[in-house]
Order: C-alpha cells, then sequence, then structure tokens
C-alpha cells in the first residue's frame, strides 16, 4: 500500500470517528435535554394534579363530615384524568393496595411502579409493551398518607423525536464523510504530487538519466527536498562522470602501457635470436647488443616513471622555504651537458624571495618541464626559467619551439601521450615526464597551465591557486 494510501485511510478512520462519536454525543445531550425537560414538566402537573386532589378530598370531607367515598373520589381523579387523558398521561389512585380509580391502559397497567415512602414519590422511566413510560408515584399528605397517586407518562413521542434527529444525524454525517473523503482523496494526491515526481526522477537517475532534476515550486519541505535531490544527482553525475574518465584513463593507460611494452620487447627479442642464431662479425655483434641495452634502459626509464607516479601519491611532502634562485642554479647544472649540446641559453630570473615547497620534488617538476622545452626547442635558442608573484606565486618555463595545436596540449599531460611519437622515441622519452609534473604540481596547491601555439612555442606555468599548508600528506623537518 502506499504511502498516500494509508495516509488516506488513516485520515479518514480519525475523521469518521470523531464526527460518529460527536454525533452521538450530540443526540444523547439532545435527548437528555428534551428527558429533564420532560420529566419537569411531569412533576409539575404531578404537584399540581396531587394537591388538586388533596384540596378536593378535604373540601369534600369538612363539608359532609363524613369519610370519603368511592364515588366521590372517583369523580375528583375522572376530572383529571379527562382533561389530562388526551395528552398521553394516564392517573391511578390506590387506598393501600386498593384501586380506587384507574385509567392506565391494559397494555401497561403491569408496570412495576414500586411502593413510595412517606411524604416522597418516586420517578421511574420504565419499559412498557407499546413504548417508555414516565411515571411519578407518591403519597397523598396527612391525614390521607394512605392514599398513593401514580402519574403515567406516554414518552412515545420523545423518544420518536430522539429517533429521528439520530437517523438525520446519520444522514448528514454520512453525506459529509462522503464528500470528507472525496475532498480528502483529492487534497492527499495533490499533496503527494511531488513524491511522485521525486519517485519518478529517482528511477530515472537509477537507470543511468544522471542528468535529470527537479522542479518543485514553493518554500515547503518538498521545495527543500527537492533541492536537496538536485545537489545529491549532481553530485552523482559529477561522481560517475569521473569514474567513467577515471576509467577511460585507466583503460588508455594499460593500452598505452601495453603498445610502450611491446616495441621494446619486439626488439629485446629480436635482437636477442640474432645474437643466438646469426654468424656476423664483432662489430654487428656490438651494435646488436647495444640495442639491447638501449631498449632495456627503456624499459628501466617506463617502469622507474611508473613507480615514481604511484610514489607520488603515497610519500609525505618534506616541505621548506627555498629560495627560487637557488633552485634554479641546481636544475641548470643538472642540464647544462643538454642545453651545451644544443647550444641553448638558459635565461633565469625571480622576484619571489622564497617559495615553500618540496625541494626534490619541485626540482623534478622543472627538470622535466626544462627537459621537454630542451627536446621542443632548436639550436641557438632561448629558454626562459622565471618565478614571480602576481596575486599567487608562479614557477613559468618559456620557450620558442616548435609549440602545439590547443587540443594537443590539453592531453600532453595524460600517461604515455606525445606529441611528435617519433621523436619522442629517438630522444627515449616514454610520454610520463608531464603526468609527473601534474601530479608534483597537484601535491603543492598548484595548477599545471600550458599556454602553446605552433611555431611560437610554449608557455608552461605553475601556479600556486592554494597557499601550500601542513596537509596530512605533508610533513616539517625538525630542523627547519
Amino acid at each position: 500500500m502506499k504511502f498516500w494510501q494509508k495516509l488516506f485511510i488513516g485520515v479518514l478512520i480519525i475523521f469518521i470517528a470523531a464526527i460518529n462519536i460527536c454525533i452521538y454525543l450530540t443526540s444523547q445531550y439532545s435527548f437528555s435535554l428534551n428527558m429533564r425537560r420532560d420529566t419537569d414538566r411531569a412533576l409539575g402537573e404531578y404537584h399540581f394534579i396531587i394537591n388538586g386532589v388533596y384540596d378536593a378530598m378535604n373540601t369534600i370531607y369538612y363539608r359532609n363530615q363524613a369519610d370519603l367515598t368511592t364515588s366521590s373520589i372517583e369523580s375528583i381523579m375522572r376530572s383529571y384524568a379527562d382533561y389530562y387523558k388526551s395528552q398521553n398521561i394516564f392517573l391511578e389512585l390506590k387506598k393501600s393496595n386498593e384501586i380506587l380509580y384507574t385509567n392506565i391502559p391494559s397494555a401497561i397497567s403491569d408496570i412495576d411502579t414500586g411502593e413510595p415512602s412517606e411524604d416522597s414519590y418516586t420517578i421511574k422511566v420504565l419499559p412498557g409493551k407499546e413504548g417508555n413510560y414516565l411515571v411519578i408515584s407518591g403519597k397523598e399528605g396527612i391525614p390521607y398518607t394512605e392514599y398513593t397517586l401514580t402519574y403515567v407518562r406516554n414518552l412515545s413521542e420523545l423518544y420518536d423525536t430522539h429517533a429521528k434527529l439520530t437517523r438525520y444525524l446519520i444522514t448528514v454525517s454520512v453525506i459529509v464523510e462522503m464528500a470528507l473523503s472525496l475532498i480528502l482523496l483529492l487534497l492527499l494526491r495533490k499533496l503527494t504530487d511531488p513524491i511522485r515526481t521525486m519517485q519518478k526522477a529517482a528511477r530515472k537517475i537509477a537507470g543511468g538519466e544522471y542528468e535529470e532534476r527537479l522542479s518543485i515550486p514553493g518554500r515547503d519541505e518538498f521545495h527543500d527536498l527537492a533541492e536537496n535531490f538536485n545537489q545529491m544527482a549532481a553530485s552523482i553525475q559529477d561522481k560517475i562522470t569521473e569514474l567513467d574518465r577515471n576509467a577511460r584513463n585507466k583503460q588508455r593507460l594499460i593500452d598505452n602501457l601495453a603498445h610502450e611494452l611491446r616495441t621494446p620487447l619486439t626488439a629485446i627479442r629480436g635482437y636477442a635470436e640474432y645474437l643466438q642464431n646469426a654468424n656476423t662479425n664483432e662489430p654487428n655483434r656490438i651494435k646488436a647488443a647495444n640495442y639491447i641495452v638501449s631498449e632495456t634502459d627503456r624499459l628501466k626509464n617506463l617502469a622507474f616513471k611508473l613507480l615514481d607516479l604511484a610514489l607520488l601519491r603515497n610519500n609525505k611532502l618534506d616541505i621548506r622555504q627555498n629560495i627560487p634562485m637557488d633552485l634554479f642554479d641546481r636544475i641548470k647544472s643538472e642540464l647544462i651537458s643538454k642545453l651545451t649540446e644544443k647550444n641553448i641559453k638558459l635565461e633565469m630570473e625571480s622576484s619571489l624571495n622564497a617559495l615553500p615547497g618540496d625541494l626534490i620534488l619541485l626540482q623534478s617538476l622543472l627538470v622535466n618541464l626544462l627537459d621537454n622545452a630542451i627536446k621542443a626547442s632548436s639550436n641557438d635558442s632561448v629558454i626562459w626559467l622565471s618565478a614571480y608573484f602576481d596575486k599567487v606565486p608562479i614557477l613559468e618555463v618559456r620557450d620558442s619551439g616548435c609549440g602545439m595545436e590547443e587540443d594537443e596540449a590539453s592531453l600532453v599531460c595524460e600517461p604515455f601521450y606525445r606529441v611528435d611519437k617519433a621523436r619522442s622515441r629517438s630522444s627515449g622519452g616514454v610520454g610520463l615526464g608531464l603526468s609527473l609534473c601534474r601530479e608534483i604540481a597537484h601535491l603543492h596547491g598548484a595548477e599545471l597551465k600550458i599556454n602553446s601555439r605552433p611555431g611560437k612555442g610554449t608557455i608552461v606555468q605553475v601556479v600556486f591557486t592554494t597557499p601550500l599548508q601542513l596537509p596530512e600528506n605533508s610533513v616539517m623537518p625538525s630542523d627547519v
């Protein structure tokens, strides 16, 4: 059973129970008021009759100076009985246990009125064969204490009125409950529309339509829930996109790694078989052995680069305050042979007094960037290495080499991606240098930006977008 159906049934039961209880209490209260009114009226009439009978008996007794006769008493009682008979009121007079007068119908003559005590009366509502009756029974005053007057009033009209009122209230309650059921059904369907909308959206997202969003107007809880749902859907979409991208990157890494391994392994096997089976002179054997050593070095470099990528994510940073020009001098001395080989001039400048970071990793980053710049530059050219502050600290490597297209610049940091595959292999590259640079930059809270144009050179910037703090993956040396 759905939520709105449970809510509908529950609320309807509560309303029906409340309405019926109110109707019952109203009916009973109305009946009680009417019964009290009729009882008071009957009691007033009873006192009027008994006082009248008492006065008449006294008058006859003192006028005749003799005991009352049955005929005189009957005459007195008949005058009252005839008057009240039209009102369904009946009278009976007893002397001790002898009935002196009665006009009570035989259908109710067997009603047990009980025996009232002296100077008092009893009031009872008793059932008869043809309905319910209000019975008042009491004794005459002194000296007529042996006389008992019984007043019987038919309450059929009262009970009929009560029954009609009850039927009317039940009819009204049924109509109200039916109208209420319809209104409640429509209201709950309307109020729970946002829930059904969110169910449909959730099913679509579960089916892979991660771009699904909700639009629920208003300022109520459903609107807030829809906003939270949209935030959740956006987060799920981002995570799924990221997972897909990571899966594609991993698959591309595996494909590229397999491709990179196949070339040197094929060369090594080929030259090994050549040395094993061919009769050749010493220079050819040395040449084949050199090829084997060269390809083995390629495999070693590939393995070391992959190991560096893995270790970068787990190693702790050794953060120090580094002087940029000292860092630049160390890098220049490391690359001096490559610079001299192509007669390239390295221009270095810095307006920063200090740069926090891991000295070894920053050095590795800049060495990789400068190595790529040297490979892309022509002989007798210039490469600029600088450090400056432009809202945030920036390290920059700029060359005037061959450059690359914009779409290539966006992919060049992917593992094994090469702009010029032939040149990269001939120079011993494995396509992981810029991947390492990007990881090192991220560890330092920096972003690697590449701006390049074909034939115009390349500018690579390491922009420290986040001030370098002491995160979980960093330590400060005890001597600093």
